[in-house]
């Protein structure tokens, strides 16, 4: 996918800024070309596609920042990255300053640079800067312009430093044999966080960071609401709903009906909106600070067990934001684990409008600790279903990617990332919930929606659930806070229902598809055929596993 962002022509020189992950990329180009899109993370995998922009000092200079480099894998985010150096643009090589060097002489070696016209950017300067001498050092053996930069802090004059380092760019000639007296790492500022490093424990606690990462927010989500709902019931929603009680039946129906855009929109909104704010910004701090990579790569020895590698689980993190997002991401992964990371991102990945919508369920249950069992159950029947159904090993990697670094937050970025999910729940998840509910409403008044009973009546019979709770899994299957449905009348069918029934029905609607968008996006990244494929497994793997949930529930 290419992005065309900014066209000003004429355009005198194409530049592709061309390296690894994590080395700064899109915070080079950000700065340079002021383009929001391309706002830098701290993640591997976090540009997918290549995206176009010219210089705001020079408009005749416009760069194109594609997804880094993971040598010695065919990640399509890398083969995309490959395709487009058969052009003749310029390359602005993109290195960090410590590991300039091994990173130089690893691209010397896995790409045709010679003869194309280069410049280089040294990052993280603040991480370390060589002295004068080192630096003109570099540039006497290269004999390509290279510059000093630190992308989170660059002042105008240090973009025009690179701007003019671009227009400098020179043939490039440097073989194997010069790279070898470049200066070699000054010292080890890249591995794993130590503690993470331990055997067994070091996993054991990035397994537990991971969980916290979650569970923090959705306990903070969960006292919020659960203080708010109170209050909004007596002051506004009762007020509300004696008012339209008096309109039309048809009009009242629709607002303060079973399913109506009041009734339920208000559940979803006091449920769904504070997860989606925590969530986002605990996700967003732990990308901010580079530590999602630490834990993921500490996980590498354990995922391996079920056909994953550690850079996998980052997908599956971004998918309790968005699977969409996530879906997206995974062209970073491998093709051998790529299916795999797809499948468990479909089954397992909670994202928050299903975690809100879930913790409104139990809460309206009166039995809001069930989320603990639920969330540990998602995970442990997830990584069964990717062993189970993906049978592909994941492939030893040749170049082992450098870890980012620990580093402060970048605040600005922070809360453009933040307010993005806020206006994405805004302007687009509440639309469509209450598309649902006034869907439902009308069904409802037109006597059809007793045929979704009949569709999932085998369901309903095998897990002796009520014919009510129909509603709720078909709309669950096109989007996962249609559970939310299952709060109709004002919970009186929840109060209906044994707690064991509750579970099994939640979990059912979690996890007996993944929501019509997700499918179609996996659809088109990787095919409706393994689509399909996907979605039926995910049934099957749904019914059995919920079917020895509840018998294991029946003998508790």
């Amino acid at each position: 996918m290419l992005d065309y962002v900014h066209d000003s022509p004429p355009i005198k020189k194409e530049v592709l800024l061309i390296g690894y992950e994590s080395v700064g990329k899109s915070g080079l180009f950000r700065k340079l070309t002021g383009e929001k899109n391309a706002l830098s993370s701290n993640i591997k995998g976090s540009t997918i596609s290549a995206l176009k922009a010219s210089c705001r000092l020079d408009r005749n200079i416009r760069l194109t920042d594609l997804p880094g480099l993971q040598l010695g894998t065919d990640s399509r985010s890398t083969q995309l990255t490959l395709d487009h150096l058969q052009g003749e643009e310029t390359l602005l090589l993109v290195v960090k300053a410590a590991t300039l060097k091994e990173e130089l002489t690893d691209l010397q070696s896995e790409l045709n640079l010679k003869g194309r016209e280069v410049a280089i950017v040294a990052t993280h300067r603040d991480k370390y800067l060589p002295s004068q001498a080192e630096q003109n050092r570099v540039r006497d053996l290269l004999q390509v312009p290279v510059v000093w930069v630190n992308t989170r802090e660059m002042a105008e004059m240090k973009q025009e430093e690179v701007i003019t380092c671009i227009g400098n760019a020179q043939a490039w000639g440097a073989a194997k044999s010069i790279l070898h007296f470049l200066p070699s790492s000054p010292h080890d500022v890249n591995q794993l966080i130590p503690v993470f490093r331990v055997p067994i424990a070091g996993p054991m606690l990035a397994c537990s960071f991971i969980f916290a990462m979650f569970a923090l927010p959705v306990f903070g989500a969960f006292l919020f609401a659960s203080w708010l709902e109170p209050a909004t019931e007596r002051y506004l929603l009762v007020p509300i709903t004696s008012w339209i009680d008096h309109a039309p039946p048809v009009l009242a129906n629709i607002l303060i009906g079973d399913y109506g855009l009041i009734t339920l929109g208000s559940y979803s909104f006091l449920w769904a909106f504070p997860v989606v704010i925590l969530i986002s910004i605990m996700t967003t701090l732990t990308e901010e600070i580079g530590i999602q990579e630490h834990l993921t790569n500490a996980l590498d020895p354990w995922l391996r067990k079920v056909g994953l590698r550690g850079r996998d689980l980052l997908p599956v993190i971004t998918g309790f934001g968005c699977n969409v997002v996530a879906v997206f991401q995974s062209r970073s992964c491998s093709s051998c684990t790529r299916v795999s990371c797809v499948s468990l991102i479909a089954f397992g990945s909670a994202c928050s409008y299903q975690i809100g919508a879930t913790l409104s369920i139990f809460n309206a249950a009166h039995a809001p600790l069930l989320f603990i069992p639920y969330l540990l159950i998602l995970f442990i029947v997830g990584a069964i279903h990717t062993r189970l159904w993906n049978r592909n090993e994941a492939n030893e990697l040749v170049h082992i990617p450098s870890l980012p670094y620990i580093q402060k937050i970048n605040w600005r970025a922070f809360r453009w990332k933040v307010s993005g999910a806020v206006k994405q729940f805004l302007v687009q998840a509440m639309p469509i919930f209450l598309l649902i509910c006034l869907i439902a409403s009308l069904l409802q008044a037109i006597g059809v929606l007793a045929i979704f009973s009949w569709l999932v009546m085998p369901l309903l019979h095998l897990f002796s659930l009520p014919s009510d709770a129909a509603p709720g899994l078909v709309f669950s299957l096109i989007r996962k806070d249609g559970l939310l449905v299952l709060n109709e009348g004002q919970g009186s069918l929840l109060m209906d229902m044994s707690v064991s029934q509750i579970f099994i029905c939640v979990y059912l609607a979690s996890t007996l598809s993944a929501c019509l968008v997700t499918l179609f996006t996996i659809g088109r990244e990787l095919g409706w055929k393994t689509s399909l494929s996907i979605g039926w497994k995910q049934m099957l793997t749904s019914v059995v596993s919920a079917a020895i949930l509840a018998s294991g529930l029946y003998f508790l």
